[in-house]
């Protein structure tokens, strides 16, 4: 379960602007007398999850997963060794990974591959094993220990104020589900994000080699949260340009900034055009390093 603290709202934010802003925004949205006001059925917020809930770097947990997964099935199959993207997985060949826009049909071909015809069962029990096994590079700790507990808080916050909180990634739905109960508090259906296409075949689901819809990045956000919800967010909070989208439809938006080289990392990295964006539009900028009180565990302070 996620170790925030019951003792004030917010407790591990800092008291100042954004930590005021947030629990003014909140406050505002659920005062009927207020211009401010959101109906509870509208009171939907939507949060990114790599770099916004956990951490990211030096890179995606479910990116680590996959290379597990492809670095095995080239072993199995010899062939695939000059097929993308399992040549560069068994090569450590970050620099073709490095620009996923500009292989994104190798990439979602082998995304789609990796997992192709087993149940979603059976794929819950190799995320699970996974995440039992994989460590940070950098700390150590299970990579899913690394949540940033300040934002558990908020999403706390959210709820016991009457939101509808949703996890939006644009890595893979089911992926996150397998740990959203245990680190976020949130059950399954919670949680919206890519997906392969699910099919019933012979008294059983299977997943395919497909993806089921569009990627659950940029514009495909918002479309993604209204397909789910039947509205735009009214509170948002993301990390990156992937992002943008969802921030644009959103009442209040939340971009976290990571500024924090000492406990976290510090990037702008895929941030640039939101940090710029943000200042236009008058989102709020949380700083990692000045904000957050606390950012990880015990395990990792």
């Amino acid at each position: 379960m996620s170790e925030t603290s019951a003792s004030a709202p917010l407790s591990l934010w800092a008291d100042g602007p954004a930590k005021q802003r947030i629990l003014d925004a909140i406050a505002a949205m659920t005062d009927a007398s207020s211009a401010s006001y959101v109906e509870p059925r509208r009171r939907i917020a939507t949060f990114d999850n790599d770099g916004t809930l956990w951490c990211e770097k030096p890179m995606y947990a479910q990116f680590m997963f996959l290379l597990y997964r492809w670095k095995a099935m080239a072993a199995a199959d010899p062939s695939l060794l000059e097929v993308q993207p399992y040549k560069a997985a068994v090569e450590n060949d970050f620099v073709w990974f490095s620009d996923l826009y500009a292989h994104l049909p190798d990439l979602l071909k082998g995304v789609g591959d990796a997992f192709a015809g087993i149940t979603p069962d059976e794929f819950d029990v190799e995320v699970e094993a996974f995440f039992a096994a994989a460590r940070h590079p950098t700390y150590g700790v299970p990579l899913h220990h690394l949540t940033y507990l300040p934002m558990l808080e908020l999403l706390a916050l959210l709820r016991e104020s009457g939101f509808k909180v949703l996890i939006t990634t644009g890595g893979g739905r089911d992926f996150v589900r397998v740990v959203s109960e245990e680190i976020y508090d949130m059950p399954r259906e919670a949680v919206i994000g890519s997906s392969s296409v699910i099919e019933y075949k012979d008294g059983k689901l299977i997943r395919g080699n497909t993806l089921g819809s569009t990627i659950d990045d940029g514009p495909g956000k918002p479309v993604h949260i209204f397909e789910r919800t039947g509205f735009t967010p009214a509170f948002a909070g993301g990390n990156a340009d992937g992002d943008i989208q969802m921030l644009e439809s959103a009442q209040f938006a939340l971009l976290v900034h990571h500024d924090d080289e000492q406990r976290e990392f510090a990037y702008d990295t895929d941030a640039e055009n939101a940090l710029a964006l943000a200042e236009k539009n008058d989102w709020l900028v949380v700083s990692m390093k000045n904000d957050f009180v606390k950012v990880f565990g015990e395990a990792r302070t």
